[in-house]
């Protein structure tokens, strides 16, 4: 008996350090358009509308107005925009963010029929319970691999990880250092030459609050349309932008 003992307390500030995580369910949709503008600019509208559960810490819906990108060459997109965010309206009324960013999205290679792409997101942004605009840098790093015989004849899987952290803190709660890390893992699929789905799962771990982290678990279901000719997007395909806001 006395031997058991040292082993429960190693177990007990485990189990209690798992209590501290509030897993929240969602399910997440994204409607994105995309309109030439150019040779290499084009713009993207995305309206992001999201159900949780009580207890998920989430966005109701996210509007991205028109996003300019100019393609520098196959390899590297440069975007900038604005954001707006309703956030969790029905436990804090009127709470809402707004946020613009400076993005790159460029290509870094491939490994065997695996292409591998970054973004490097820049973002300013200010919530309506406070006055200070915080800044936040946000990388991911994507990882597709065509499943048809040529890239963009059939689906690809994608899978991706994204940090996204703070250099400067708010009155509004935001904090410097880590805020979230998402990873995502799923298939986009297109219907015809310009319209595509996605499918997927996203796992958003928040930073801990008074001990406290919440971690979301999404499934994704995203449609893209492109308006008259092709866009043609880096050699590695991406997920559907406005989902990794």
């Amino acid at each position: 008996m006395m031997r058991l003992l040292p082993l429960a307390a190693l177990l007990l500030p485990a189990a209690a350090h798992a209590d501290e995580i509030n897993h929240g369910g969602q399910l997440w949709g994204s409607i994105q358009v995309t309109a030439p503008l150019g040779d290499n600019v084009f713009a993207t509208m995305d309206i992001q509308p999201r159900v949780s559960t009580p207890n998920a810490a989430t966005a109701p819906i996210t509007i991205i107005p028109p996003v300019i990108s100019y393609r520098v060459n196959d390899n590297l997109i440069a975007s900038g925009g604005y954001l707006y965010a309703y956030i969790d309206g029905a436990r804090i009324f009127g709470l809402h963010e707004d946020r613009f960013f400076q993005q790159f999205g460029y290509r870094i290679g491939n490994i065997g029929r695996v292409g591998v792409r970054m973004q490097t997101r820049l973002e300013e942004r200010r919530r309506s319970t406070g006055q200070d605009w915080n800044v936040r840098v946000a990388q991911q790093l994507l990882f597709a691999l065509p499943l048809g015989k040529e890239p963009g004849a059939g689906p690809t899987a994608v899978a991706s990880t994204e940090l996204y952290w703070n250099l400067s803190k708010a009155d509004w709660g935001a904090r410097k250092g880590y805020d979230d890390l998402w990873t995502f893992a799923g298939l986009q699929v297109p219907l015809r030459e310009d319209v595509a789905m996605e499918f997927g799962y996203l796992n958003q771990r928040q930073r801990a609050v008074n001990g406290r982290a919440n971690m979301n678990h999404a499934a994704v279901i995203g449609v893209s349309f492109q308006l008259a000719r092709r866009v043609r997007p880096p050699l590695v395909v991406p997920t559907l932008p406005g989902r990794a806001f």
